[in-house]
C-alpha cells in the first residue's frame, strides 16, 4: 500500500516527546504496540500531541485505543484474542467502502475500548464483532478513525481499508486546497 500511494516517515512514540510538527504531512497512521494502556497511563505530552492532530488519522489496535484514550475513554483488559474474526460493519463510513456489511479481519489484542465510555466521549462506533464490541471508531468532528483489528495482516479486506483511508486523505487534501 505505502509503496503505491505515499512516502512514509516512521517514528517511535518517544520521538514525539517535546513536540513534532505535522505541517509537512498529509496523514497519520498509529500502529500497534506492546504498551498496555489499561495498566499504564500515557504521558500528558502524548495525550496533548494526539489531541492536537487535525490530519486524517488511522489508529490500528494500540493506535485505535490511544486515540480514544486521549479523548477520555477507558481501555479495558481482557483475554487474549488472536484469530481471524468476522467484523460487522454497522456504519457505512468511507473507511469501509467496498467491504459490505461483514468482512473477516485479523485480531491480535488483549485490550479493548469500553463501549459505554466510547459513546460518552462522543465517538461514533462503526464496527463490532463477537469478541470486541468496539471494532472501529470515528471522531464526530475530526478526521480520526480507529480500528481494533489489524488490516495490515488481513489480506484483501485489509487492503480495501487502507485504500479507502487513502481516499479519505485525498478528499481531505482536496477540501483543504479549496479553503
Amino acid at each position: 500500500f505505502c509503496e503505491r500511494h505515499s512516502e512514509v516517515c516512521e517514528l517511535r512514540l518517544r520521538q514525539l516527546e517535546g513536540g513534532f510538527a505535522l505541517d509537512d504531512y498529509d496523514a497519520v497512521v498509529i500502529s500497534g504496540s506492546q504498551w498496555m494502556l489499561s495498566s499504564e497511563e500515557p504521558p500528558e505530552w502524548l495525550i496533548t500531541f494526539i489531541r492536537g492532530i487535525r490530519l486524517p488519522t488511522l489508529g490500528i489496535c494500540f493506535g485505535h485505543q490511544l486515540l480514544a484514550r486521549s479523548f477520555g475513554t477507558d481501555v479495558m483488559r481482557g483475554e487474549l484474542v488472536e484469530k481471524d474474526e468476522t467484523i460487522e460493519i454497522v456504519s457505512p463510513w468511507p473507511l469501509f467502502a467496498g467491504l459490505g456489511s461483514q468482512c473477516v479481519m485479523r485480531e491480535s489484542h488483549r485490550e479493548f475500548l469500553s463501549p459505554e465510555r466510547v459513546h460518552a466521549a462522543g465517538w461514533l462506533v462503526g464496527a463490532t464483532s463477537a469478541s470486541c464490541p468496539v471494532e472501529a471508531i470515528r471522531h464526530p468532528t475530526l478526521p480520526l478513525f480507529g480500528v481494533q483489528f489489524h488490516p495490515e495482516r488481513s489480506g484483501p479486506p485489509g487492503e480495501i481499508v487502507f485504500s479507502s483511508f487513502y481516499r479519505v486523505v485525498e478528499s481531505y487534501l482536496h477540501d483543504r486546497k479549496k479553503q
